[in-house]
């Protein structure tokens, strides 16, 4: 077993309630100014539950059992949270990332087989927008979603004979793929593949010297600083934030090659 849905969720909701408004997102606010609306998101910081019941409609009683441990997450909590930071979503639910495709986990989740936790501005951008995408189609296609039998007939793709058919909602779909939001997506999913291969190398650079704290690390040993910092965990000071798992005999290994 590993580490279960409520733990992760705590970790989350840890996370929000320590940060102060001005950690979170900073990039957000030129790039609404940019490409229009995005799903919003309560502030951090002190009395975040309270605001985040505001936001998702769910009872901030039933947030603080979560958080003590005296409920399990209810499909509607999970949901809610995963809308809300889309970036950690993956995580949330499975306990890993996958970090190249802006899938991670909050500074104070501990990961693995990755270590990278560094957000990725475009990736998180191209989430949310298209979340605000998939919520205008469902309001643009006429469908009932408080019926549970229009919603599965929307939703669903089906095979009569050899070749799949698409839902209804593909028709809308058409409709919103002309539209200026939908442009703006395309806009934010090509200015993340652009900087895709930048992102790799940070994440596995083919030299020591490439990592984000490569050349400090070089500058300092030139001139003989080598002393320790406070705070550092010694156990993995020997590597950046966005380093795969990596010994010091491997990092040497590839410095001689």
């Amino acid at each position: 077993m590993t580490t279960t849905i409520e733990d992760r969720m705590i970790l989350l909701l840890n996370e929000q309630a320590r940060l102060a408004p001005g950690e979170v997102e900073r990039p957000e606010g030129a790039l609404r100014r940019a490409f229009g609306t995005l799903l919003p998101r309560p502030e951090p910081g002190r009395g975040y539950l309270e605001r985040l019941t505001e936001y998702t409609r769910i009872s901030v009683q039933r947030w603080r059992k979560v958080f003590h441990r005296r409920q399990r997450p209810t499909p509607d909590m999970i949901e809610a949270l995963a809308r809300l930071f889309p970036h950690y979503a993956f995580w949330l639910v499975t306990g890993i990332t996958d970090a190249a495709n802006g899938h991670v986990a909050p500074d104070n989740a501990q990961t693995f087989p990755e270590r990278l936790y560094a957000q990725s501005d475009g990736a998180s951008q191209y989430f949310r927008k298209s979340l605000v995408l998939f919520r205008r189609l469902f309001e643009e296609s006429g469908v009932n979603l408080e019926d549970d039998h229009q919603r599965m007939y929307a939703a669903e793709r089906t095979r009569p004979l050899a070749h799949w058919h698409d839902s209804p909602l593909v028709d809308a779909a058409y409709r919103i793929s002309q539209s200026r939001e939908y442009c703006e997506l395309c806009e934010i999913w090509e200015s993340r593949e652009k900087y895709r291969a930048d992102d790799l190398k940070r994440i596995w650079p083919t030299s020591p010297d490439d990592r984000p704290g490569g050349q400090r690390a070089k500058d300092a040993k030139e001139q003989g600083l080598s002393f320790p910092i406070l705070g550092v965990d010694p156990r993995t000071a020997h590597q950046d934030h966005c380093d795969l798992y990596t010994s010091r005999e491997r990092l040497a290994q590839r410095a001689s090659h």
